[in-house]
C-alpha cells in the first residue's frame, strides 16, 4: 500500500514506549498521527492530533467518525506479566476488554479502518523447541499471555464474521531509549548502586531481544504490505541471547568486572525458559533487523546515564 500525507493512522497507548517510538517513525513516513492516551506523551513532536481520553468506550467512536483513519494500531494495556500473575481481572480488563470496546468500535463507526493488535510472544508459553514459528500452537503460562491470545481470537472473530481487517504481531523482548523498566532498567540501575548485582533465575535464561527501531521497522512493514486476514506475525530479531551475557554487556558499559555479577537461582512465576523466533514470515515483507544488541545496549546505558 503506498501511504501518502492523506493517510491518516490512529495509535491508542500513543504515549507509551512503543507508541512514541512508532509515532516517530509513521510520522516520519508521510502518515498522519493521531494519538490516543489516558496520559499526555513526553515528546509530542511526531502526533498530529492528540487526545487525552478518560473511558475509551465513551470516546472512541467520536473520533473514528472524525478522522476515518486508514489504520489503527492497538499499543494499549498492561505489559508487566507479573502484575498479571498478582492481579488477573486488572490485566484481562486492559487487554481483552479493552480491545473488545476497540473491535466494536470499529465495526459500528469505521469498517474500513485496518486494525493492527500489538500481542505478545507470551502467547507461546514454554516453547518445546526453537526457533518458535508462527505455526506452533500457542500455550501461554500467564495470565498476561492467555490475555493476548483471547485478543488474537477477537481479532480473528470479527475478521471472519464481519469483515473487519486485522493482523497481529507477537513482539519477544522490545527494548530503547525511552524503556524505564524491565531487563535493561533494572540491571542499570543496580549497576549505578555500586552494590554487588543480584537478578533472578541462573542466567541461562534467554531471550530474543529486539530494539524499539527495529519494531517500529517490522510494524511499518505490516501496514505497508500485509493483507490483514487476521494472520499474526512474529516480530524479533531472530536471535536468542542468555540474560548472563546480556549483563555482561551492560556491566561493561559501566565499567563493572563481571564477578559483582550474582543470579539468586529463583526463577519468576509465569516466565518461560528461553525464546528464539522464527522471523522468516515477516522477512518475505522486507522487513531485516539492522540493530546489533551490542549497539543497542550501549546506546541506552548512554541515555541512561544522561537522565540519572
Amino acid at each position: 500500500m503506498v501511504i501518502t500525507d492523506n493517510t491518516n493512522i490512529l495509535i491508542i497507548g500513543a504515549s507509551g514506549f512503543l507508541g512514541q517510538g512508532l509515532a516517530r517513525y509513521c510520522s516520519v513516513s508521510g502518515l498522519t498521527v493521531i494519538g490516543l492516551d489516558i496520559v499526555a506523551p513526553v515528546d509530542n513532536n511526531h502526533i498530529k492530533f492528540f487526545h487525552l481520553v478518560d473511558c475509551l468506550e465513551d470516546e472512541l467512536g467520536a473520533l473514528l467518525v472524525k478522522y476515518q483513519p486508514c489504520f489503527l494500531v492497538n499499543l494499549a494495556g498492561n505489559a508487566d506479566v507479573k502484575k498479571s500473575m498478582a492481579e488477573p481481572l486488572h490485566d484481562f480488563k486492559h487487554s481483552v476488554q479493552l480491545f473488545s470496546v476497540i473491535l466494536e468500535s470499529v465495526r459500528h463507526f469505521s469498517p474500513t479502518t485496518k486494525i493492527l493488535l500489538s500481542s505478545s510472544a507470551a502467547v507461546y508459553g514454554q516453547p518445546t523447541q526453537l526457533p518458535i514459528s508462527e505455526k506452533d500452537r500457542p500455550n501461554p503460562i500467564s495470565p498476561y499471555g492467555y490475555h493476548k491470545w483471547m485478543c488474537e481470537l477477537m481479532a480473528n472473530e470479527y475478521s471472519s464474521i464481519y469483515g473487519i481487517k486485522t493482523i497481529s504481531m507477537r513482539i519477544f523482548s522490545a527494548y530503547g531509549i525511552g524503556l524505564k523498566k524491565q531487563i535493561l532498567w533494572d540491571l542499570c540501575c543496580k549497576c549505578q548502586s555500586g552494590n554487588d548485582i543480584e537478578l533472578g533465575g541462573d542466567g541461562s535464561e534467554t531471550r530474543d531481544f529486539i530494539h524499539l527501531n527495529d519494531a517500529c521497522t517490522a510494524a511499518l512493514c505490516l501496514l505497508r504490505e500485509e493483507k490483514y486476514n487476521s494472520g499474526v506475525y512474529n516480530v524479533a530479531s531472530g536471535e536468542e541471547v542468555s540474560i548472563q551475557a546480556l549483563a555482561r554487556l551492560v556491566l561493561e558499559e559501566f565499567g563493572i568486572e563481571e564477578h559483582k555479577l550474582k543470579f539468586s537461582g529463583e526463577s519468576r512465576i509465569g516466565d518461560p525458559k528461553n525464546w528464539r523466533a522464527d522471523i522468516n514470515k515477516l522477512k518475505v515483507l522486507g522487513y531485516t533487523p539492522a540493530i546489533k544488541l551490542e549497539s543497542g545496549i550501549r546506546e541506552y546505558v548512554k541515555w541512561f546515564k544522561t537522565i540519572n
